[in-house]
C-alpha cells in the first residue's frame, strides 16, 4: 500500500470519480460527510485541509482527509462539525493505522466521530459511543409504526404539542429548504444563545464557521446538499435546524430553536415533518448523530458505534490522554458518577484536547 498526500484541490477528477465510488454499499459511509463534495467546501474557508491517496497495484483504493494544524496535529474536516468520519476504502481494503498517519506527516491524529467498525484504529480507541439514527428505508409510515411497537410515545406526544401550538400560535408550515438570509441568520442566532446557555463556546464566534454556511447556503445537487429546514406557526418563526444530504441520507447537524416556544416543542415537530419528507425523496436513514438526550432516545429506530481517541506518536501527549480517558471511562462506570470531574478535565486541559 502506497500513500501520497495532497492538497484537496489538487485532486484528479477520476479520484474524485474513484472516491464516490467507494462510498455506495459501503455501511455508513454513505453519510454525506464522507462525500468529496464536503471536503472541497470545508477546504474553500480552511487553508489546511489535505488528503491522503491510499493506492495498491496502480490503482487508488482509499482516500482520508484531515486538517494539518501546527505540531503536525491531524484533526477531522471541519473538526467539532464532523459528525462521521475515517478511511474512506471498501470493507476488505487493509491498511495500518500508524503507519498512514506517519505517512501523512502526522505526529497525531485526533477523532471523536470515528466509524468503529474501520478495526485498524481499534487499539486507538478510547471509548466506543452509540450514533443514533432513524430507519426511513420502508418509508415514514412503517417508521412510524416500528417506534409505536418499541414502546415509544414520540407521534403521539408531538401531534398533541402542534395541536396546541396551532390553536395559540397559528397553523403550522414546515420548509425542507431555504435559502432565505433570515432563516440562517436565525439559526446563529438561536443556536449561539443555545450554546451560551448550556456553557459551551459559540462555535458562531468563528470566521471559518459563518464562510462555510455561507458557502454552503445556495448549494443544490442530489448528492450532497445542505438542508436549512424551518419550522413556522402563523407567521413566527419557530425553529430551524440545518443538516447535510446525500442521496440515501440526511444528517441532523445544527439543529435549533426559538426558546420562547420550548413548551411547544418546536424541534421536536421540525424533526418529524423533515423526516416524513426526507422518506418520500428516497433517503434510507436520518442521521440523529452521537450523544444520547431523551429526543434522541424516542426518535431512533437504532444506533451504529463511533470512536473516540487518537493515533498518537507523542509519548507524553499519549500518557496524558490515555490517563484523562482512563479516569473518564472509571467515572462513568462507577456509582460515583456525580462526583467532581475537576481532576479529569485538568488532565484533560494538559493533554490539549
Amino acid at each position: 500500500m502506497q500513500t501520497s498526500v495532497r492538497a484537496i484541490n489538487d485532486l484528479t477528477e477520476s479520484q474524485y470519480a474513484n472516491w464516490t465510488a467507494l462510498l455506495s454499499d459501503n455501511g455508513v459511509l454513505d453519510s454525506p460527510c464522507f462525500r468529496p463534495e464536503y471536503v472541497l467546501f470545508v477546504g474553500r474557508v480552511l487553508p489546511n485541509v489535505e488528503v491522503a491517496v491510499l493506492s495498491a497495484d496502480g490503482s487508488d483504493v482509499g482516500f482520508f482527509s484531515f486538517e494539518r494544524h501546527p505540531g503536525d496535529l491531524g484533526l477531522p474536516i471541519g473538526r467539532f462539525l464532523s459528525d462521521l468520519h475515517g478511511v474512506v476504502a471498501a470493507k476488505d481494503t487493509a491498511w495500518d493505522a500508524d503507519k498512514l498517519i506517519r505517512e501523512c506527516g502526522l505526529k497525531a491524529w485526533q477523532f471523536d466521530h470515528l466509524v468503529a467498525e474501520q478495526k485498524t484504529f481499534q487499539q486507538h480507541h478510547s471509548f466506543v459511543d452509540d450514533s443514533f439514527f432513524m430507519d426511513l428505508q420502508n418509508g415514514y409510515e412503517s417508521y412510524c409504526e416500528q417506534r409505536k411497537s418499541a414502546g415509544s410515545s414520540v407521534m403521539k406526544q408531538a401531534a398533541r404539542k402542534q395541536r396546541k401550538l396551532e390553536r395559540e400560535v397559528g397553523p403550522i408550515r414546515f420548509t425542507a429548504h431555504t435559502t432565505e438570509k433570515f432563516a440562517w441568520d436565525a439559526l446563529a442566532h438561536w443556536k449561539s444563545e443555545q450554546l451560551l446557555r448550556l456553557g459551551y463556546a459559540d462555535m458562531f464566534r468563528l470566521d471559518w464557521v459563518n464562510a462555510l454556511l455561507e458557502e454552503l447556503r445556495f448549494v443544490d445537487g442530489h448528492e450532497f446538499a445542505p438542508l436549512l429546514s424551518t419550522l413556522h406557526a402563523g407567521d413566527e418563526l419557530l425553529a430551524v435546524q440545518l443538516g447535510l444530504k446525500s442521496s440515501t441520507v440526511v444528517t441532523s447537524w445544527i439543529p435549533t430553536f426559538d426558546h420562547n416556544y420550548s413548551k411547544y416543542s418546536p424541534g421536536l415537530i421540525l424533526q418529524l415533518e423533515l423526516a416524513h419528507w426526507a422518506a418520500n425523496e428516497g433517503v434510507h436513514r436520518f442521521d440523529l448523530g452521537r450523544g444520547e438526550n431523551q429526543m434522541k432516545l424516542s426518535l431512533a429506530s437504532a444506533a451504529f458505534d463511533v470512536a473516540v481517541g487518537s493515533v498518537d506518536h507523542r509519548f507524553i501527549h499519549r500518557t496524558l490522554t490515555q490517563t484523562y480517558y482512563g479516569l473518564r471511562n472509571w467515572v462513568h462506570a462507577s456509582p460515583f458518577k456525580e462526583v467532581s470531574l475537576n481532576a479529569v478535565r485538568r488532565i484533560k486541559a494538559l493533554a490539549g484536547r
